[in-house]
């Protein structure tokens, strides 16, 4: 989803030169309207505004802003469905990703904005020749101890065992390397042979040497899998020869353009120049090197405590390093301009990353970025133009910066009003004109696969592209106002009244008190002291509060608070709210959690007085942050009582603004209940919501483990990165009160929703008919009002084609043949249907 305001877009698309001029031009005020209207997260306007600027006179001069506004302004192509660890060959031909948790590796041939397969193959850690000709990578030859060593591990991450899990992948690792061999392979699609070793060497990354006649291997010697050196491995025949000698291990190896030096790090905080020719070393303390494309200069970063640097190495003589940044703040990932005459690094001036430009003599520092989300990792596509990212590292965007400090340019990978598309890895062709990135572009951060796009910056969109995203967009967005509006209409007045009575004073009241504890981890004094806090305020809302007590460690005591208001028709049917009140130990935890735990507190203040059909739990989940153990301890309770959950919200940092606009993400994984807080946001706030399928790691994902399909709820991650996230400095002054109200009155409008409406049918079967046509059936609505089921099918492009109502739970479709997608909801009392549909697909698995 586009984060660029209006402002920043006219800023960095329209010369200055040009602002005053073009604001006299026909288009420019309802160019401005458009955005303004974006702005405020009015989309029919302004995608009708833009909808006739795009068919005006003066589309084209307004065809690049429009693009940045809705989406992506390079041309963008998916070339794989899931992949990562991306390579280009050195002339830029060639490049490959691996797949399948990096064992199966990919090579295709780039041409343009497009990408052809070549090559696949089993292989891992692959490096291109210089000529791009071959490409050596590791085979690893399968055993029987390491087939176990990953069953083990899949089955400790299905089982969320942090700890456990991250100790089983370094044995895998270590197996891995130790079945290991080197394979040189012609490309495109030609012969391999085997590259001997000897001696045992365990290897674990590769890079060809610079006139492509030899291998630099990184390898364990036998029996030693915590050291690691370095080993130059001649492809015409010859025994492997050791670069390096000693302990501790070695790695990141890099090789400089002409071929003389190598570079590499030692250990952590160690930079060694390597003179292959004379075998002479110079060792700097330092930490990730980066080389300049042409082979001439080095820099790397030093940090400390007290003093952090850039430092630059020309590599043709002996002088030692020129420091070219001294501060105390913190430093990183420094990056060299292809000529070498420039360096990029991210510096923190406050609480965020930004990016800054330095000459190697250390003269001419001009800062890139300004933005309150964290901009990070440069590295350069030309000498006038740097990559960056922006965001938390989980979920980052990048933007191409123009390396005076000009203008500005996302490389977006979605083109939809609503869902978010979280980017993980970047790697820009040798000559800087395209960019291979790693992405979920339709929002899906659960599926284990993640997009290859390859976005050729030397081609835009064109004017008829961004008309037709324009008009796509506009149709979505319409569909879902309408479809909210339809779904609330039952219930209007009072979501309406029950929403009007949220008060952000109340809300500010709520975070004052508990920020007040400071830290409310579970191993500090604030978690007792919230934990009675939020018993005594439910208590004077008129519920009995439940105390979940619990003891997730020897001698720690904590305790879930949980809420019932008991349902005045299908009391047995639950539906949860919920969100975590600790913070990890060295911060207060304003916005993680504090901002979600005020939005449960007001949402049953609100509700408290106003029972619905089904029974609502409020759950204040305690020890998040310590692995999702309040949850699972609410929900292994809630099995144990036989409890039937039909749906949950879980609310997690919902209170931090990047800018004037207050938004927040529903994270879910269910589509129905994302459509209902959509509307319940537009319908009923005044905030902004965008989507992504998103649970895993948070307390949504307790709920999902037992109960499948039926989470929601709101959070700021993945499309805000909040820079004060897990830091001491998540203070009470960096949260947006009212922003926190609104996520309250959405929350609201959604179970009062949720709560008064048919859960979705289950048991839904297909069976086909000997005649032709399909018999459905699914289990009987468990609400009592319910007297109905409709009914729709079609194909998938169409999937509501064909409608009927029935009074039983089974149907005949006569006409339904292949690929029918068939869809159920109960209706309720009122014709209030389900708020979301069983489905299923005929001959789908």
């Amino acid at each position: 989803m586009n984060r660029f305001s209006a402002a920043f877009l006219l800023a960095t698309v329209l010369a200055p030169g040009a602002r005053a001029q073009d604001a006299r031009a026909p288009g420019q005020a309802r160019y401005d309207s458009a955005t303004v209207a974006w702005d405020e997260g009015r989309y029919p306007d302004a995608l009708a505004g833009l909808e006739r600027l795009l068919t005006s006179p003066d589309a084209d001069r307004f065809r690049e802003p429009a693009a940045l506004l809705t989406g992506e302004l390079y041309r963008t192509t998916e070339i794989a469905p899931d992949g990562a660890r991306l390579r280009w060959s050195a002339d830029g031909r060639f490049a490959s990703y691996a797949s399948d948790a990096g064992r199966t590796l990919h090579v295709v041939a780039v041409e343009g904005g497009a990408a052809r397969p070549v090559a696949r193959f089993a292989g891992a850690a692959l490096a291109f020749a210089p000529d791009g000709r071959r490409a050596a990578y590791l085979v690893i030859d399968e055993t029987a101890g390491l087939r176990a060593a990953r069953a083990r591990a899949d089955s400790l991450l299905r089982a969320a065992a942090g700890g456990a899990y991250g100790q089983q992948l370094q044995t895998v690792a270590r197996l891995e390397q130790e079945a290991s061999r080197v394979v040189v392979r012609s490309l495109p699609s030609g012969p391999e042979r085997t590259v001997a070793l000897g001696s045992g060497l365990a290897p674990r990354a590769l890079a060809f040497t610079a006139d492509g006649a030899g291998l630099v291997v990184v390898a364990a010697p036998p029996g030693e899998p915590g050291r690691s050196n370095l080993y130059l491995v001649p492809l015409a025949g010859g025994a492997a020869r050791a670069l390096t000698e000693g302990p501790g291990a070695k790695g990141n190896v890099l090789i400089a353009a002409g071929g003389r030096h190598l570079v590499y790090s030692a250990g952590p905080s160690t930079v060694v120049v390597l003179d292959l020719a004379t075998g002479a070393l110079r060792d700097f303390a330092g930490e990730t090197p980066a080389l300049s494309a042409d082979g001439s200069t080095l820099a790397f970063a030093r940090r400390s405590l007290t003093e952090n640097s850039v430092s630059v190495v020309a590599l043709g003589d002996t002088a030692g390093a020129v420091v070219v940044k001294l501060t105390d703040r913190p430093l990183a990932t420094p990056a060299l301009s292809p000529d070498g005459n420039r360096v990029a690094f991210a510096m923190m001036p406050r609480e965020d990353w930004e990016v800054y430009v330095v000459g190697r003599d250390g003269t001419g520092e001009t800062r890139l970025t300004r933005e309150i989300q964290h901009d990070r990792s440069p590295r350069w596509l030309s000498d006038g133009r740097v990559l960056a990212m922006k965001g938390e590292p989980r979920h980052t965007r990048a933007v191409v910066y123009d390396a005076a400090g000009g203008a500005a340019r996302r490389l977006h990978h979605n083109n939809t009003v609503r869902t978010v598309a979280p980017e993980y890895e970047w790697a820009p062709s040798p000559d800087g004109t395209r960019v291979l990135i790693v992405a979920d572009r339709d929002g899906d951060t659960i599926s284990p696969e993640r997009g290859v796009y390859l976005a050729d910056l030397t081609a835009t969109v064109s004017t008829n592209d961004v008309l037709a995203r324009v008009r796509a967009s506009a149709a979505a967005e319409a569909d879902l106002r309408a479809r909210g509006r339809t779904t609330f209409a039952p219930v209007d007045a009072a979501v309406r009244a029950a929403t009007a009575s949220v008060s952000v004073e109340r809300i500010y009241g709520y975070e004052r008190a508990l920020f007040g504890f400071d830290s409310k981890h579970i191993t500090k004094p604030g978690n007792a002291l919230a934990i009675a806090y939020l018993a005594d305020q439910v208590r004077a809302m008129g519920y009995e509060p439940e105390m979940q007590w619990f003891e997730p460690r020897p001698g720690v005591r904590t305790a879930n608070v949980v809420a019932t208001l008991r349902g005045t028709t299908d009391p047995d049917l639950v539906y949860v709210i919920s969100s975590h009140f600790d913070s990890v130990a060295d911060g207060p935890g304003a916005d993680d959690n504090t901002s979600g735990t005020a939005a449960l507190l007001e949402a049953a203040r609100v509700l408290a007085h106003r029972p619905q059909a089904a029974t609502i739990r409020f759950a204040w989940f305690t020890g998040e942050e310590a692995g999702l153990l309040g949850s699972r301890e609410f929900v292994r309770r809630a099995v144990a009582a036989g409890d039937k959950l039909v749906g949950a919200l879980n609310n997690d940092m919902v209170g931090w603004a990047n800018d004037a606009r207050l938004d927040n993400t529903i994270r879910y994984s269910n589509d129905g209940i994302r459509d209902v807080q959509h509307a319940a946001a537009f319908l009923y706030s005044s905030m902004v919501t965008y989507d992504a399928r998103y649970y895993k790691s948070t307390d949504a994902h307790a709920y999902y483990e037992v109960y499948g399909d039926i989470v929601g709820g709101i959070g700021s991650y993945p499309i805000l990165g909040n820079p004060h996230y897990h830091q001491a400095h998540d203070v009470l002054e960096t949260i947006n009160h009212q922003l926190v109200a609104e996520v309250s009155k959405t929350t609201v409008a959604s179970i009062m929703l949720l709560a008064s409406s048919p859960s979705r049918p289950a048991g839904l079967a297909l069976a086909g008919r000997p005649g032709g046509g399909v018999d459905v059936s699914w289990t009987p609505a468990a609400e009592a009002g319910v007297r109905a089921y409709a009914v729709t099918y079609g194909p998938a492009a169409d999937p509501h084609r064909h409608a009927l109502t029935v009074t039983t739970p089974r149907a005949t479709l006569p006409d339904a043949g292949e690929g029918t997608v068939v869809s159920v909801r109960a209706v309720g009392a009122g014709g209030v249907p389900s708020w979301d549909a069983a489905r299923a697909t005929v001959g789908g698995r």
